[in-house]
């Protein structure tokens, strides 16, 4: 069984200047989780690590050069889900936690844990309490200002006066990944700065169950194996439960781009709970390993101007990254078959 990681690096509109630094970052996390693999790590490892390769970036919004709060420094939100156990652990408004996605990684793996007195472990931790629990596990913990980059300064200063919600939820590249490992269990993590100028304490998609990330192998000889991971308005994606919805309805198609194609959006462009809301911006990134054939396709769709995605697999040398640019409103979604006997193939829907 090849192992397979895919991330991205939001789905917004992103500068075209800086495509090939991009790029640059995507292959650097896609090289990170290969080695995970390839040195017998699960897929929940390397999605973690992949993550924290864009989290250190101040390319991406999350981590360090995360969009700021209003009041000017940087919160977090970050979650991953363990296909093969269905743990799931959460992080959000975290400030001072040099990657949040390593304390989410940590909640998840320690769901299991027999507590004394009956007590059940936290699957999200928020604000202060997520502080004090990463210092306690020994996370590295940072000033405020050692996760501001220079960029996120500019733009809060620029947009500090600009509350129109638009301008806010232009820039979404908020980061995430999906793998899956030889042993064909798969796994989810995303992390997110949030919109720009947020309120203090605000949390989105990128920390709550069923929103920013999720994975299921816990069957995978008798249905479908799928891992998701979402980007865009955090707000509408947790009215929506975009990540386990996409995975739901994947899990029991058989035409994968049209099923994708048609969640998104009627699950989410159509959705009742967003009947108010004029502009919905989203991205989703999904793996699907088949039940019996073991066929693995990536699939990715936004209804963004642009999605920047990189995929790679054990026995590549190299990883591909694909930038997706899109004039029009609607869904753009596209579909790669990996390691199958089809060929490579790309699916466009407008």
């Amino acid at each position: 069984m090849v192992g397979i990681i895919a991330v991205h690096c939001g789905a917004g509109t992103h500068n075209s200047d800086l495509f090939k630094e991009y790029k640059r970052l995507t292959n650097k996390a896609c090289l990170k989780a290969i080695q995970v693999l390839d040195n017998g790590g699960t897929s929940l490892e390397a999605v973690r690590e992949a993550v924290m390769i864009l989290e250190n970036d101040p390319l991406t919004n999350s981590g360090f050069g995360s969009n700021l709060t209003l009041d000017g420094i940087v919160e977090n939100d970050a979650s991953v889900m363990d296909g093969k156990t269905l743990s799931f652990g959460g992080c959000g408004s975290i400030k001072r936690v040099k990657n949040p996605v390593a304390l989410a990684y940590d909640l998840c793996i320690k769901q299991t844990i027999d507590l004394p007195l009956g007590l059940i472990p936290p699957s999200l931790l928020v604000g202060d309490g997520g502080l004090a629990y990463a210092k306690k596990i020994g996370l590295q913990i940072v000033n405020h200002e050692d996760l501001v980059s220079r960029k996120a300064r500019r733009q809060f200063t620029r947009y500090k006066n600009m509350l129109d919600r638009v301008v806010q939820q232009r820039q979404l590249d908020t980061v995430g990944a999906v793998c899956v490992d030889e042993y064909g269990e798969v796994a989810a993590a995303c992390s997110s700065g949030g919109i720009l100028l947020k309120r203090p304490g605000r949390v989105g998609q990128a920390a709550l169950y069923a929103s920013g990330t999720w994975a299921d192998s816990s069957e995978k000889t008798k249905q479908h194996s799928v891992a998701v991971c979402t980007t865009g308005c955090g707000e509408h994606l947790v009215q929506t439960l975009l990540a386990k919805e996409i995975a739901d309805d994947l899990k029991s198609s058989t035409y994968l781009t049209e099923c994708l194609h048609q969640t998104m959006n009627d699950k989410f462009l159509r959705s009742k709970h967003l009947q108010n809301v004029r502009i919905k911006l989203a991205g989703a990134l999904v793996l699907h390993k088949d039940k019996t054939t073991g066929d693995v396709v990536l699939l990715w769709g936004h209804s963004t101007h642009s999605m920047f995605v990189g995929y790679m697999g054990t026995e590549d040398e190299e990883s591909k990254v694909i930038t997706n640019i899109s004039n029009n409103t609607s869904m753009y979604i596209s579909v790669i078959s990996l390691y199958s006997s089809i060929s490579l193939f790309y699916v466009y829907f407008y």
